[in-house]
């Protein structure tokens, strides 16, 4: 197969790298760092990080075509001032951007998620925004555009208590991107831009990665192997199974959703030498630690055990 990019350099792989992300250290420099949330196939963040040689930029995005698609721009543009990370942006801002790394933070026409059921979906919420805040420097500027007159006022309602002075005015097409263009022929002449100036530090602990436990289990049953699904503010669901009993090895594949994050890795349970069943992520996932994902390592732990009892008790019967 014909790789769409010409090379990987500029994309972090956040997951072998610690967290929070040391930005400093990532582009061997103390110049100001700009994050962009959602870049789209990057076409305004290369601009920019070619007219601006004295900043370093970070791109966030999470699908891989606008990923390639910036990576040739980079390669082609021959830029050493940009990295990419792929990754859905309501969890990297917790968890990859660090406190006080950021002089702007911007996000060009970002989804509204415009039916009710899906308000929680929307970035920019007052916990986002605090955590944004806590993410730019003393003085740093978010600012976010939009075609959609309830998102940008619902913003608007979000900052409160933020710590950031909001400006919001109207502006004619600036940026030339996909999406712009795309309003711009449906007949579109003016935006919203909304912007936040960091006055005060928002009142926000960012969040630390959970540990994540897992479990050993002397028993191991694998036919009929079907642990319950998980229910309430965390979902998870089981997939596919696959069991390789030479090598004592089972594979399970779980889908969790939770804040709207999806994840979708394989928990595998496999004979330790001491006899006894490892339940775990397996490696090569690129699996995130949250509370979901330990949610489904319970649930598996839960149904070993429970077997292993009824087991046991239809034996000693």
């Amino acid at each position: 197969m014909k790789a769409r990019y010409i090379s990987l350099g500029p994309l972090i792989d956040w997951r072998r790298v610690n967290r929070p992300i040391d930005w400093n250290e990532v582009f061997r420099n103390d110049d100001p760092v700009v994050l962009e949330i959602g870049f789209g196939n990057g076409e305004y963040l290369i601009r920019r990080a070619k007219t601006e040689a004295n900043k370093n930029f970070v791109g966030i995005e999470k699908e891989w075509q606008s990923v390639w698609r910036a990576l040739r721009r980079i390669a082609q543009n021959q830029l050493s001032n940009v990295r990419l990370l792929k990754a859905d942006a309501r969890w990297a801002v917790h968890h990859l951007m660090g406190t006080g790394v950021f002089s702007e933070i911007y996000s060009l026409f970002p989804c509204p998620w415009p039916k009710e059921r899906h308000v929680s979906r929307r970035l920019f919420s007052n916990r986002c925004l605090k955590r944004l805040n806590n993410s730019l420097v003393g003085g740093g500027v978010l600012w976010i555009v939009t075609d959609d007159d309830v998102y940008a006022n619902w913003i608007k309602e979000q900052s409160e208590g933020s710590g950031f002075q909001v400006l919001h005015e109207f502006i004619p097409p600036s940026f030339g991107t996909k999406y712009e263009t795309k309003w711009v022929n449906e007949g579109l002449r003016q935006f919203h831009k909304i912007t936040l100036i960091k006055k005060q530090d928002s009142l926000f602990m960012p969040e630390g990665e959970i540990i994540v436990r897992t479990y050993r289990v002397s028993e191991f049953y694998p036919n009929d192997f079907y642990p319950d699904p998980v229910r309430g503010n965390v979902v998870v669901d089981f997939k596919d199974f696959l069991y390789d009993s030479n090598r004592g090895k089972a594979l399970l594949r779980a889908v969790v959703v939770e804040d709207e994050f999806v994840q979708d890795f394989w928990i595998e349970i496999s004979r330790s030498r001491d006899g006894r069943w490892h339940i775990k992520p397996a490696s090569g996932c690129g699996w995130i630690p949250t509370v979901g994902l330990q949610k489904a390592l319970d649930a598996v732990y839960a149904y070993c055990t429970k077997r292993s009892e009824q087991t046991g008790a239809a034996k000693q019967s």
